[in-house]
């Protein structure tokens, strides 16, 4: 009968133990990776082309972006704009997205998705008076409700932007949540900064019974979070008018005399998205 000596028992106890620990850091690590709510996976993007059941076609590059994606790549939406301002004038600006639509918004309270920004970068314009800055952002936002009167003017819509402006430090990203209605942004509320490179999950929810929107992103390699809340006192009883959910990346370069062009972009690559009704 062969023996197994002392030393190759503890060597193999060893390797177990070391098993044993690697699974539960990876266990953690994946509960960590999940938004903080009871949400449904929605989509992971392991599929070759964007599912025509789950996305609208709406949203795709409009005509003064040079460059714009929207495909999966790798597994990962990959979402990108850079647009050129004008030269022949200080007035004015250029705006490119690049966004991707709930093909049935109607129903959903709560969007959470993963997701990096690879690269972005802006520039600014002193005589242009109407945008100094440009900017950039990856955003959520939704259309939830209306305030009663059916007018679409008066649907009530909640953002969590990730902006990146000129005159933020190369590679710094502003969290900032806001509401929309009536023509006018309002009850914003900061989140602090990420890094370009840095993976997070987002999560924008409408809180209905507390009359209040909820933004929040979470540090995918640390679990560190931050969270805001945007309440509201219009009536929310009301179903949208003109209902839309969406993920994206938008961008806005101000026009600038001279010879040089200015330009503004965004590169953003999205993992996973998940739902809340």
């Amino acid at each position: 009968m062969r023996v197994i000596s002392k030393s190759k028992v503890g060597t193999v106890l060893c390797i177990l133990a070391l098993c044993f620990v690697l699974l539960v850091s990876l266990s953690h690590m994946l509960y960590a990776q999940q938004p903080s709510s009871n949400l449904v996976l929605y989509d992971n993007f392991d599929e070759r082309f964007l599912s025509p059941v789950k996305w609208s076609p709406y949203g795709a590059c409009n005509w003064t972006v040079l460059e714009c994606v929207r495909a999966i790549e790798d597994d990962r939406l990959r979402l990108a704009v850079r647009v050129y301002g004008w030269t022949n004038s200080n007035q004015g600006d250029q705006y490119g997205p690049s966004e991707l639509h709930f093909s049935n918004p109607a129903p959903i309270r709560s969007i959470a998705t993963e997701f990096t920004v690879r690269r972005t970068s802006a520039m600014a314009c002193p005589p242009n008076t109407t945008l100094y800055n440009s900017h950039a952002h990856t955003i959520l936002q939704g259309t939830f409700f209306n305030s009663g009167s059916g007018n679409s003017a008066d649907d009530v819509q909640g953002l969590l932007l990730f902006d990146h402006d000129a005159s933020n430090p190369q590679g710094v990203i502003t969290v900032l949540g806001l509401m929309y209605w009536q023509g006018q942004f309002f009850g914003g509320v900061g989140l602090g900064t990420i890094n370009v490179g840095q993976k997070v999950i987002a999560q924008l929810s409408w809180d209905q019974p507390n009359h209040q929107f909820v933004a929040s992103w979470t540090d995918v390699l640390t679990s560190a979070k931050s969270e805001a809340l945007m309440p509201y006192n219009m009536p929310d009883t009301a179903l949208a008018t003109a209902p839309d959910k969406l993920i994206g990346v938008r961008t806005w370069v101000p026009n600038c005399i001279g010879t040089q062009m200015l330009v503004t972009d965004m590169d953003t690559t999205f993992d996973r998205v998940w739902i809340g009704n």
